[in-house]
């Protein structure tokens, strides 16, 4: 009976342990699939994974690429600026810290709360900005007292810095944090928080500035903190930019537009096109717009009625005056509607429909043809010109002198200006283009407006000999090749003896703008901004009476230095400067003068 119960539970224990046996084998083999599965099929995504949990990334942000002019000096870089932190872990206590700095850098009290309260949200690890870019005085006195003021860190941050400062504002532009539709951009999306170009030549080349990340992996603990540097791949800086700004000829030309309250001025190269100086004014600083805080900077410029931040070079629209004659000239030349020695008679004013167009010398200039038209700016000869070309035909040469064009060379929100014809009237206004129109038209008034680059790429293909010089801003060894004009020859030499006349000899509008150095020639032009009755035209000096500052009448002034073989074109437009021959002429005159002493050298 013992041993028949024995038996019995010697087979119940060899069934339970096959059970537990085959039990085991199929949790190892569960287990040892699940080794495998991790191990070697899908070994790289748990490598990932595991990673994500234990290494970090930071991304380290390149420098900015730098900016020179023509002649290699630097007008745009990056200085090492320190900003201030403090790291919550690393105090005994934080109010203690910020009050003890408060003593030295005094902090207002609303500051302190804000950083007191946000080392209560933030892990005691991570970093709370202080103050962004400290100034020298204020990092030696943190430097000399560092020992009272545990948990302060200074960082090193690159900051963009402008040594031109308003200079070059509005060719440069500026840099700052990226908006929402420009954090997409492929070459910022993974950068954030890295200053670009906000306008200006830093926007247009912004791909070639921004350089490329580089990214630091990190081992971190469950908390996030750091532990030990992995491995480190270094950024690389953004490219080297040279642009065809002298520097110098563009201080000088700032400095001359400075003495009046607003205006333009360019200069071109007139064999390649290079941009050699374009000055707005007013202007701005762009360093004063970067520094913080600048509240009370941006208020400034936003409320100065002259729109500092608007580059009038490119964005300015002015009625050309008298600086559009020779393009009257050139398309009366064209179409034969005119003889050079065929004379208008001028005796101040004439009669057309049924009003009285006037020239701006109230006793007229006598028997005049197309030179001493053009010499003594007389309104009356291209009144009765432009009756015989018409619009539409005044309108086609313009535009083959670059007006009423955009060139889209680099600079945002570049205007096109407006040469008018009757189509235009037309679809704009649903009405009919009439004759008197004409007549304003022919002496640059009306619906006619140009920038100030137009008119010093007009002037440049007037200069030589009706290439379509084109401008450009990025500085470039290739020679440019230009198409030529479908003009006369001699017709082209009309107007530039007539110009060298302008300047050059006695009755001349800018005669008394004349150099005995070199030879330049020139047009000087004024631009009504305010409607004159009837009876000041009629007053013998009513263009002497003092008048307020806004009334005035546009100065203008073009040319190209020197007469044979010309090299440089120039605009020059004073709002409300009065004369072209007394207020734009000379500042070209002075230009002109500094460039030539300049090449003497």
């Amino acid at each position: 009976m013992a041993f028949h119960d024995l038996k019995k539970q010697k087979k119940i224990y060899n069934r339970r342990s096959f059970v537990l046996l085959t039990t085991k084998l199929s949790l190892a083999s569960i287990l040892g699939y699940k080794l495998f599965d991790i191990q070697i099929l899908n070994s790289d995504k748990y490598k990932t994974l595991s990673k994500k949990n234990q290494i970090d990334i930071d991304i380290l942000y390149p420098l900015r690429g730098e900016i020179f002019d023509a002649n290699n000096i630097l007008i745009a870089t990056n200085k090492n600026t320190y900003d201030l932190f403090i790291i919550p872990e690393q105090t005994k206590n934080i109010n203690e810290t910020i009050n003890q700095l408060n003593k030295y850098l005094l902090i207002d009290f609303e500051k302190r709360r804000k950083i007191i309260e946000l080392s209560k949200k933030v892990k005691k690890f991570e970093k709370i900005k202080i103050i962004d870019n400290i100034n020298w005085k204020d990092l030696e006195i943190i430097e000399a007292n560092k020992n009272y003021l545990p948990g302060l860190k200074l960082i090193k941050s690159p900051k963009r810095i402008y040594p031109f400062s308003s200079y070059l504002s509005h060719i440069l532009g500026y840099v700052s944090k990226p908006s929402e539709k420009e954090i997409i951009l492929p070459y910022i999306s993974k950068m954030p928080s890295l200053d670009i170009g906000k306008i200006g030549l830093e926007k247009f080349f912004n791909e070639e500035l921004v350089g490329k990340a580089g990214k630091r992996e990190i081992e971190v603990n469950s908390n996030g903190k750091e532990i030990r540097e992995i491995s480190v791949v270094p950024s690389k800086k953004g490219k080297k930019i040279q642009i065809t700004i002298d520097s110098e000829v563009q201080r000088f030309s700032y400095d001359e537009l400075k003495k009046h309250k607003a205006g333009s001025i360019v200069i071109l190269n007139v064999n390649s096109g290079d941009v050699i100086a374009m000055v707005s004014s007013p202007s701005y600083d762009p360093n004063s717009i970067i520094n913080k805080p600048n509240i009370k900077y941006w208020d400034e410029i936003i409320n100065n009625p002259l729109s500092p931040l608007t580059n009038r070079s490119t964005q300015g629209l002015y009625s050309p005056g008298s600086t559009f004659k020779m393009i009257v000239a050139l398309a009366g030349l064209k179409k034969g509607v005119i003889n050079p020695n065929n004379n208008v008679f001028c005796e101040g004013k004439i009669e057309f429909g049924d009003r009285f167009y006037h020239c701006w010398k109230t006793k007229g200039h006598g028997s005049v043809n197309l030179e001493k038209g053009i010499k003594e700016s007389c309104d009356i000869y291209f009144y009765e010109l432009s009756k015989k070309i018409g619009i539409d035909y005044i309108h086609n040469i313009a535009k083959e002198f670059g007006l009423g064009e955009k060139f889209d060379f680099g600079f945002e929100n570049e205007k096109k200006g407006l040469m008018p014809n009757k189509k235009w009237k037309k679809e704009k206004y649903n009405e009919s283009w009439y004759a008197g129109e004409t007549l304003i038209a022919g002496i640059g008034q009306g619906y006619v407006l140009t920038t100030p680059l137009q008119l010093a790429v007009m002037t440049a293909r007037i200069a030589t000999n009706g290439k379509k010089v084109a401008p450009r801003i990025f500085k470039n060894n290739e020679n440019q090749k230009f198409e030529n004009i479908k003009l006369d020859s001699s017709h082209l030499k009309l107007i530039q003896q007539a110009m060298f006349k302008v300047v050059n000899e006695q009755k001349g509008t800018a005669f008394k703008n004349m150099s005995n150095e070199f030879k330049y020639s020139g047009k000087t032009g004024t631009s009504q901004v305010k409607k004159i009755s009837m009876e000041e035209r009629e007053s013998e000096d009513f263009r002497k009476k003092e008048q307020e500052w806004k009334n005035k009448d546009h100065a203008l002034f073009v040319g190209y230095l020197p007469s044979v073989n010309p090299k440089y074109a120039i605009s020059v437009i004073i709002e409300h400067g009065g004369s072209g021959a007394s207020a734009a002429a000379p500042i070209a005159k002075n230009i002109f003068d500094f460039i030539h002493q300049r090449e003497k050298i």
